[in-house]
């Protein structure tokens, strides 16, 4: 199945790609991968909580060939597919995460960028100056620069959609099995390598469901075939994690959000999108909604006037759909951070297009007279666009030029007073103690030191061990406290922790009952 999905993918970008008619698409891949480069070059790649996890997975894979993170406990919260690939680069380089991941990334970016030009080349409408201005609005998102930025697997993820999209489209042409069994295969390993992955799947089933142009028997098989390939990873990982950890994705919280404060927040994650609507949260909350409804109706008018679901347009706008109320279904029932541009940006282009396409229309559709009109109405929306994705690019790049990428590979956590004194074992920690911490991913990144987590609030076992441990210590980071954990009260009053050493950003406490 990879080796058709693989095989099938290189000739079908072989025909799309042909670099004459592609020139603005390179040209654009090759500066989207000079940005990144930029962003990285004074800390390298921004590293999360989230890209220690991956990192350290990777290394253990090398290793030892296990699936374990830092805590050396198995990875269940997230797939697999994102740390496998980084632990084949680093045994096919020798080199690690942190070292080729800014390259990685950038490469990551410039075919993203790519694999877009081409994907509009095949456009009803063809237009090489909505091309060229979608393709710099690409390269300018500060919220694809944010995630290109990071060791974080939505690099993959939003590719992998993309590609999906290329091989369906194809597939609808021809209603080859070969073709569709490539497409099953990009949709499970993307589903491996977010759990957000199953709307690719469901995009996908939808499509095919909705197709009037295969007969039943036909259609049952392809649809039936599509679905048992497509989640064949997904439920081999959802297996494995619930044989070493009793869960299908790791232990999930209660949200504490409810619905229709998610959609505000998703909301507010489009509004920075936009210009004009920036911080503007009275609006955020309308602003979803009318997007969630503008892409039910287009997805209702695609279906009625052509009698299926196939065009790059139709399945955009059946994906993020999907996405968007998959996302904030999920942060309704699962407690996770905020709702943000994050968590958003694998919609981001196929928005792009579903928002803007329609003016291509309307100049076909348009007198003499009405097409410059038109033109001027898309090139001031465009110029818009722009100054706002310049703004906040230009406050990303005061920052990150002489600080790093926010996370701990910026100067103000490498050289944080805590940091440095837990480095350099100013505090010689006894081996026999165990070490706990509101972020150990911090601890061991800084130190290779392995710290716990601090017990959740809700968890009474956890906090019942955790009181019961009589000779531990607490490295305590002031940056971002996680409410969900016991605070610092709690491990003052209750567990009768000391302090032994007070910084301006943390401290370190020590019990000995």
């Amino acid at each position: 199945m990879v080796y058709i999905a693989v095989s099938y993918l290189a000739s079908t970008m072989f025909r799309f790609s042909s670099l004459k008619k592609n020139i603005d698409s390179f040209i654009a891949a090759v500066a989207g991968f000079t940005i990144i480069l930029l962003f990285t070059h004074h800390g390298g790649i921004g590293i999360s909580p989230d890209s220690v996890v991956y990192s350290t997975t990777a290394e253990h894979l090398r290793t030892n060939g296990k699936l374990i993170d830092f805590t050396r406990l198995p990875v269940v919260n997230f797939p697999f597919f994102y740390p496998v690939l980084l632990a084949a680069i680093v045994l096919l380089t020798g080199l690690k995460p942190l070292i080729f991941a800014p390259y990685l990334n950038a490469f990551l970016f410039a075919a993203l960028i790519y694999v877009s030009g081409n994907i509009m080349e095949q456009f009803t409408h063809r237009s090489k100056w909505y091309k060229a201005a979608i393709l710099s609005c690409i390269v300018l998102s500060p919220w694809l620069l944010e995630d290109y930025s990071m060791l974080w697997s939505e690099t993959i993820f939003i590719l992998l959609l993309l590609l999906f999209m290329v091989i369906m489209h194809r597939y609808f042409q021809t209603h080859s099995l070969k073709i569709l069994i490539a497409a099953a295969t990009i949709a499970a390993v993307a589903c491996v390598t977010r759990y957000a992955g199953i709307t690719i799947i469901d995009t996908g089933g939808i499509v095919l469901l909705m197709d009037t142009k295969l007969y039943r028997r036909k259609k049952f098989i392809h649809l039936l075939l599509f679905c048992v390939i497509s989640s064949s990873l997904l439920i081999i990982n959802l297996a494995r994690n619930y044989f070493v950890s009793g869960t299908l994705t790791g232990f999930r919280e209660r949200s504490l959000t409810p619905f229709i404060q998610n959609v505000h927040d998703a909301g507010n994650a489009f509004c920075d999108w936009l210009p004009f609507l920036h911080g503007h949260e009275n609006a955020a909350t309308w602003v979803a909604i009318m997007i969630i409804a503008a892409l039910v109706f287009a997805c209702v008018q695609q279906f009625l006037s052509k009698r299926r679901i196939a065009d790059y347009l139709a399945m955009s706008a059946a994906f993020s759909l999907l996405y968007i109320l998959f996302i904030i279904v999920t942060a309704t029932l699962s407690r996770f951070e905020q709702l943000n541009s994050r968590f958003m940006s694998p919609v981001f282009i196929p928005l792009l297009w579903c928002g803007s396409y329609w003016l291509i229309n309307l100049l076909q559709l348009s007198s003499r007279l009405m097409k410059k009109w038109w033109a001027v109405a898309g090139l001031i929306i465009f110029c818009c666009f722009q100054y706002n994705q310049l703004s906040a690019n230009y406050d990303t790049w005061d920052e990150v030029k002489d600080n790093g990428i926010p996370g701990y590979t910026e100067d103000d956590w490498k050289y944080s007073d805590t940091v440095q004194f837990i480095e350099e074992d100013s505090l010689p920690f006894k081996k026999t103690y165990t070490i706990y911490s509101d972020a150990p991913d911090a601890v061991y990144f800084f130190t290779g030191r392995l710290a716990k987590y601090l017990p959740h609030k809700d968890l009474k076992n956890e906090v019942q061990q955790f009181l019961n441990d009589p000779h531990c210590y607490l490295v305590w980071f002031t940056d971002d406290e996680d409410f969900d954990l016991v605070d610092l009260k709690f491990i003052i009053e209750r567990k009768k922790m000391k302090l032994l050493k007070q910084f301006s950003d943390g401290a370190i406490y020590g019990s000995d009952q």
